[in-house]
């Protein structure tokens, strides 16, 4: 505890919430030219393994939310007020932005394009394609008064990871596998499997919310060495197992999928608890570079929001990871899209309603 009696900052949250935010870049940089490149192509190759590396960003977010959210007392009139709203707020804020400068664009680079009134509604009420996590996270902050009454015993907790990860994480990798890489019998049976499984209807512990509480239980509990260890290893694999499984997937429908991408995949999953633990564990930094991070931390949700909208107008001027080779051009869209992104949320954070609501 420090002086003011209040707990020590954890900076490994905020070094995680920038790198997350990166990744996250990273993905959607990645995602752009995915399905159109060759299968068997040296570039396929590159945007698959930057793609698949990348995908611990919102798992990781997720249990950064539920590590910050979860240990403190919260009135849920709190919540719904200063949380909640400021969340609903930077959604509608920020669908309406999308959804009038994507035609916009489109209208000045692209002849003839037109986008009626309904189909702009539409998008808008929809939403850009990374801000459904606005909604996924309005619907977790809605459950913590229920969480929270979980999170009082350890042994709830494992029982509810547990169950995640049987009906949740096993259930979809078991799908995903059959699916892809079986015979159609076996992939008749599973599907009656799954039909019992549905029918159970265990909704309250399928989703992100197994994110949400298991990095506040991870961010509590003192993970020994050993442990971090084999966690440490398995997140490697979870990695490969990501690359691999996905390439393979793709290479059997002869086009690019993104299954193994999936959330609720176990290897998903390993590869994010072990750099939640890693980050936990290893990441102490100095007291200017700490400060450096903190400063990023606090821009890093207005760069998310806004990634999008800096790839946009790149791809508008024909800069895209296909204007040369994915070696080169993956990378510096990257850490330009970064840097423009945090560089526009900084200004936006210096602007008083907007730094309170919607970045």
């Amino acid at each position: 505890m420090t002086k003011n009696n209040l707990p020590q900052r954890q900076y490994h949250l905020d070094y995680l919430r920038v790198f997350a935010s990166i990744a996250i870049i990273l993905l959607h940089v990645t995602a752009q030219n995915l399905p159109y490149v060759e299968l068997a192509g040296t570039e396929r190759n590159i945007y698959n393994i930057c793609n698949g590396a990348s995908r611990w960003g919102v798992p990781v977010f997720v249990m950064m939310s539920g590590a910050l959210f979860l240990p403190r007392e919260i009135p849920t009139k709190t919540l719904y007020k200063k949380y909640i709203l400021r969340m609903a707020i930077a959604y509608v804020v920020w669908s309406a932005f999308y959804a009038v400068v994507d035609p916009i664009g489109q209208f000045v680079f692209t002849e003839g394009y037109q986008l009626s009134f309904v189909e702009i509604l539409g998008n808008f009420i929809s939403g850009a394609v990374h801000l459904w996590f606005l909604p996924m996270i309005i619907g977790l902050y809605m459950c913590i008064p229920l969480i929270k009454q979980l999170t009082k015993s350890d042994n709830l907790i494992k029982y509810f990871l547990l169950l995640s990860f049987v009906f949740c994480f096993i259930k979809t990798q078991a799908e995903l596998v059959t699916t892809h890489f079986l015979s159609d019998n076996v992939e008749l049976i599973f599907d009656s499997i799954n039909t019992v499984f549905k029918n159970f209807n265990v909704n309250m512990i399928l989703g992100f919310v197994s994110y949400f509480i298991l990095g506040f239980y991870l961010n509590k509990t003192e993970i020994s060495k050993k442990h971090r260890t084999i966690i440490y290893i398995l997140g490697v694999i979870g990695l490969i197992l990501t690359i691999w499984l996905n390439l393979l997937a793709s290479e059997n429908a002869g086009k690019s999928l993104e299954v193994f991408y999936s959330a609720t995949s176990i290897n998903v999953l390993l590869m994010s608890m072990a750099i939640f633990v890693w980050f936990k564990y290893n990441v102490k930094g100095n007291d200017k570079f700490n400060k450096v991070i903190i400063k990023l931390s606090k821009y890093s949700f207005g760069a998310f929001l806004v990634h999008i909208f800096i790839l946009q107008v790149l791809h508008a001027f024909g800069i895209q990871t296909t204007s040369f080779h994915p070696v080169l051009s993956v990378p510096a869209i990257t850490i330009f899209t970064a840097i423009a992104s945090y560089l526009i949320s900084f200004v936006l954070n210096k602007i008083p309603v907007i730094k309170k609501y919607i970045v």
